[in-house]
């Protein structure tokens, strides 16, 4: 067995690890008609020219026509929009037909109440094993400020949700350097200094608490919901 050859069941898991948004590729066919498909393998690439990217299996009812097309659109789902996201993730006849939706400025379907949108040109398409990725070329776009809608692990999640609306507690931790070796308090037990900040902002609670004892607050990098 070669080396690089894994359980794909297992591999697709390990993938599934990686939180990601989930968002609709959309573009019209031939005809005009609306094609569109559910998607989390997205990312942005450049700036400057505005560049996207994201992978469509082989396999895809509405492979050639995606791949084909002179433009398509990144729809990002919001919160809201879970059930958005099963509709385009199942083959069906019509799926846009219970989505509000609207044509962008080159034609491609533009969802309504997305977290964001992306209308590009068509800039590349370059093979990649079972799937192609497609580099678009970014001509238009909106963001509403509306929380996206997050995937990992076969399940959906909202990466901008705030745990203390929903009961739980924001905990801010600091990781303390001297001399370039990690710094923990206590005499026996050591440990990371800590601070609940129920209601709070947890950055200004840290720093408060650490100001208190003798010690200069620089170079956030990191705050994790507990």
């Amino acid at each position: 067995m070669k080396a690089d050859v894994f359980d794909p069941r297992a591999l697709r898991e390990a993938f599934g690890a990686f939180p990601t948004a989930v968002t609709v590729i959309t573009a019209s066919d031939p005809a005009g008609r609306p094609v569109g498909f559910a998607a989390n393998s997205f990312t942005s690439v450049s700036l400057d020219p505005p560049l996207l990217l994201v992978c469509v299996a082989k396999t895809a009812r509405d492979y050639s026509t995606m791949t084909a097309a002179e433009h398509f659109a990144i729809n990002i789902l919001s919160e809201a929009q879970k059930d958005v996201s099963i509709k385009f993730a199942r083959p069906a006849e019509d799926r846009f037909a219970a989505v509000d939706w609207a044509r962008g400025p080159n034609g491609c379907p533009i969802f309504a109440q997305v977290a964001a949108w992306f209308e590009c040109s068509m800039h590349d398409v370059i093979e990649a094993g079972d799937h192609v990725m497609m580099v678009g070329r970014v001509t238009a776009f909106e963001s509403s400020g509306l929380n996206g809608l997050g995937y990992a692990r076969g399940g959906y999640f909202t990466p901008g949700a705030n745990p203390s609306a929903a009961g739980g507690e924001i905990a801010a931790v600091a990781v303390l350097e001297r001399h370039g070796a990690l710094f923990p308090l206590g005499d026996d037990n050591l440990s990371l200094p800590d601070y609940g900040a129920a209601g709070g902002d947890p950055a200004k609670t840290l720093a408060s608490q650490l100001e208190r004892l003798g010690l200069s607050v620089h170079d956030w990098f990191s705050l994790l919901d507990l």
